[in-house]
């Protein structure tokens, strides 16, 4: 079995060989990527395309224990404001419920090198008083199959919050509601 499938989203279902870590899928509606993981079942599209005679495909995207508790988010936003001139790092955990947690981290003004954490749902980083965007940097670090956010705009009354969707280095922008529980 090969680490990626490519399938036919056909009218009679979906035809080709699947992979172990995710499935390329080719739908009347463009190429997708599909992946899981114990905490994550998504289908989404990289790349809209019109391809006559195949099956239209919808994204999806489930978190399998549920939205994460907007209070976590609170209280991530309460931790970089504390210290809102060095960027900094936060883990969303799923260990028989959704935690915030703090990795061992080395910060700069202007970047963070921190240890990955087992069970990791959402990567949570701030660039302090600069505008939330994720960097080429962050493209290269972020090649999971998990969510992540950025915060930024720490110095404003209401901070900019940037979230993604990252497929083993494809991504998707996502709104706050589809992973928070608001």
């Amino acid at each position: 079995m090969e680490p990626a499938g490519y399938l036919l989203n056909t009218k009679g279902g979906l035809t080709g060989e699947a992979g172990i870590f995710y499935d390329y899928i080719f739908a009347e509606n463009g190429l997708f990527v599909r992946a899981q993981n114990p905490l994550l079942k998504v289908t989404t599209c990289i790349s809209p395309v019109k391809i006559r005679g195949l099956r239209p495909l919808e994204e999806e995207l489930v978190l399998t224990h549920g939205k994460i508790p907007r209070a976590l988010y609170d209280l991530a936003l309460s931790a970089f404001i504390v210290n809102k001139s060095w960027e900094q790092y936060l883990a969303v955990t799923w260990e028989d419920q959704y935690h915030l947690r703090i990795p061992t981290q080395a910060r700069e003004s202007a970047s963070v090198r921190y240890d990955r954490l087992p069970s990791t749902i959402l990567d949570i980083h701030s660039h302090g008083v600069m505008d939330a965007f994720f960097s080429g940097t962050d493209d290269e670090d972020e090649r999971g199959l998990r969510l992540y956010m950025v915060v930024g705009r720490l110095d404003t009354l209401l901070p900019a919050v940037e979230i993604r969707l990252g497929v083993y280095g494809y991504f998707t922008p996502i709104n706050f509601w589809e992973i928070l529980d608001v």
